[in-house]
């Protein structure tokens, strides 16, 4: 695991994701410990090598099968767009903990003094690039480079983008982006802008339950007496993790900017005593977005309990050979020995993780209990 993926399993360890209400600032002292800073990219694009052995890699026949140069270079061609992908996506993150309901006047979208870009330009400019590394990693992707067996090992950026979770975390940025145009400049003169961000939060919604469909099926299977994996669908769980982390991250931000604008309305109604103040309807599609999130969280914890129910129950020592003939079960007793041994840990790892990603969704969904407006 690289080091920007060790920061991101971090950043969705870290809760609650509440950091803007709460007296906690768990987001701003994780970044803070990983001196992370949104405007400053701290990696060395151009001075990049490649420090892994591939030459350990080696077939002796037939020679085809051997690591060439040119799988070298596209191995590392991929293993760059990967780690620029995940670099964006850890620095918008530690945009995040520095935007604050009303940090900055009304209309102001100018750079600060000394030509230093504001906290919001940081992030946009942030989000493009991370628009560009995605549709880069797509079109690699798309060329469908097979290394040899004995080879370099692929990214996960096939699966990100497989899962959807690269299109859900990039509409939560965007959404940041509107939320903050919206509290920069009022309710009254943010019509078109609110109708946005009502759209952006059905649709985020949808890309959600979206990528939880591509969550669901049996981790292992036993199909005529063989034992059978699908461990992209918990490649798929895990991304889900990260990205509900990531948008709990947001839907925290864009309440601590609707909170305060409700509020002084309900007291403006209250005080004057006037029924035509009306509430816009940005702060019930906000709390039916936030329901949803916890209604689908709530059925991926159901379902990964299903999963460990089906792990624990499946007997691997009932697991039949295709052929008992005697002298053939003689033959490989100790290879389906050694496979039986070798399916008791993968059963074992599959639960464990399973029950690690189902502690964080239950966190997860505790967080959006808080997120009120």
């Amino acid at each position: 695991m690289g080091f920007q993926e060790l920061m991101l399993v971090n950043f969705t360890l870290v809760g609650p994701p509440h950091a803007f209400l709460l007296p906690t600032a768990s987001l701003a002292e994780s970044i803070k410990s990983m001196n992370l800073r949104p405007e400053e990219d701290d990696i060395p694009w151009e001075a990049l090598r490649d420090n892994r052995d591939l030459n350990v890699f080696f077939s002796w026949d037939p020679k085809d099968r051997d690591v060439s140069e040119e799988d070298k270079k596209l191995s590392l061609e991929e293993e760059t767009m990967w780690l620029r992908i995940r670099s964006l996506t850890l620095r918008l993150i530690s945009g995040l903990s520095s935007l604050n309901h009303s940090v900055e006047p009304k209309n102001s979208e100018k750079t600060t003094e000394n030509g230093v870009s504001s906290r919001i330009d940081i992030l946009r400019l942030l989000l493009q690039q991370l628009e560009v590394a995605l549709e880069t990693g797509k079109r690699f992707i798309e060329r469908e480079i097979k290394y040899p067996f004995l080879g370099p090992v692929p990214t996960r950026m096939a699966g990100f983008f497989n899962s959807g979770c690269s299109q859900c975390q990039t509409s939560s940025f965007y959404l940041v982006s509107d939320i903050y145009e919206l509290d920069t400049n009022g309710l009254e003169d943010t019509v078109e802008i609110q109708e946005r961000v009502e759209n952006s939060l059905k649709s985020l919604l949808e890309q959600l339950k979206d990528v939880f469909s591509k969550c669901k099926g049996d981790l292992l299977e036993v199909k005529g007496g063989n034992l059978k994996t699908h461990p992209t669908l918990l490649e798929n769980l895990v991304f889900f993790v990260e990205t509900i982390s990531i948008i709990l991250w947001v839907s925290s931000y864009c309440e601590s900017v609707l909170r305060p604008y409700k509020l002084n309305l309900q007291k403006k109604k209250k005080k004057k005593k006037e029924t035509s103040i009306i509430m816009p309807p940005v702060f019930t599609s906000f709390q039916d977005y936030v329901t949803g999130i916890q209604t689908l969280i709530s059925n991926v914890v159901d379902h990964i309990k299903g999963l460990e129910t089906h792990l624990i129950a499946l007997k691997l020592e009932e697991l039949i050979l295709e052929d008992t003939s005697l002298s053939l079960v003689r033959d490989y007793m100790e290879e389906r020995k050694f496979s039986k041994t070798v399916q008791r840990k993968v059963q074992s790892s599959y639960l464990h993780s399973l029950l690690e990603i189902g502690e964080l969704l239950k966190k997860r969904l505790e967080t959006t209990k808080k997120l009120k407006i």
